[in-house]
């Protein structure tokens, strides 16, 4: 069995990743991962804020699993800097492949941090950048 990787940041591009694997991969034999990657609590954050972005954050997960009905699917979240944890997230975990969006950024569209990390560290899975086209 194939396993994916589809790290989420909620926004309505990364969603979009959802529908992408759906036509990439059959359901038969692919078990996808949805991972979002909280920031690290900061100083000022209060323990009662924390809590409420976690809840928040796994209520998301567990309805963006429901838009992959049909396939395995599991969820996870996890607290610390986006692009390191995803990178070795899907190291440990032994990921076949890896999709997600990459962020528009005024008119030269450059990549996000997030995903211009992960493609520079991850080289040991196949990666799938979805580019938001403009409307």
């Amino acid at each position: 069995m194939k396993k994916v990787l589809l790290p989420l940041d909620g926004s309505t591009r990364s969603l979009r990743t959802i529908e992408m694997v759906k036509h990439l991969y059959p359901n038969r034999d692919t078990e996808i991962t949805l991972l979002m990657v909280l920031p690290d609590q900061t100083p000022f954050e209060t323990s009662m804020e924390r809590d409420r972005d976690q809840q928040k954050a796994t209520q998301q997960l567990t309805s963006f699993a429901q838009l992959l009905e049909g396939w395995p699917v599991k969820t996870v979240l996890l607290r610390g800097n986006p692009g390191p944890e995803i990178v070795q997230f899907a190291r440990e975990k032994a990921y076949d492949a890896l999709a997600m969006t990459r962020s528009t950024r005024g008119t030269l569209q450059r990549l996000g941090s997030v995903a211009a990390y992960v493609v520079k560290n991850a080289q040991f899975l196949d990666l799938f950048i979805m580019r938001e086209t403009q409307k």
